[in-house]
């Protein structure tokens, strides 16, 4: 992976699971809608200062949305925030 560069898809990972789900609530706000499933199902990262998370989330059989979240570095001790909410997403579109 490049410096700065987002790397290859991966499967999600108890981590990355913990994160997204603890904002499940302000991902349906920005969406603007509750969801009845939300399943992440694969994410790509980047290392910025802290780590840049996009994961697809499965909310239904055919739709996902794609979730940027923002994980600030350990010592500023500030948690997980939501970036932005992509919604119309399809099971197989790939993250961008």
């Amino acid at each position: 992976m490049a410096v700065g560069a987002y790397g290859g898809a991966e499967a999600v990972t108890a981590e990355v699971k913990e994160i997204v789900t603890g904002l499940k609530a302000e991902v349906e706000g920005k969406h603007g809608k509750a969801f009845q499933t939300f399943e992440p199902v694969s994410f790509v990262k980047q290392v910025v200062a802290g780590i840049n998370y996009k994961v697809k989330v499965k909310v239904s059989e055919e739709e996902c949305v794609h979730v940027l979240v923002y994980c600030p570095l350990p010592h500023t001790g500030e948690g997980p925030q939501l970036v932005s909410v992509e919604s119309g997403k399809k099971v197989d579109d790939q993250i961008e």
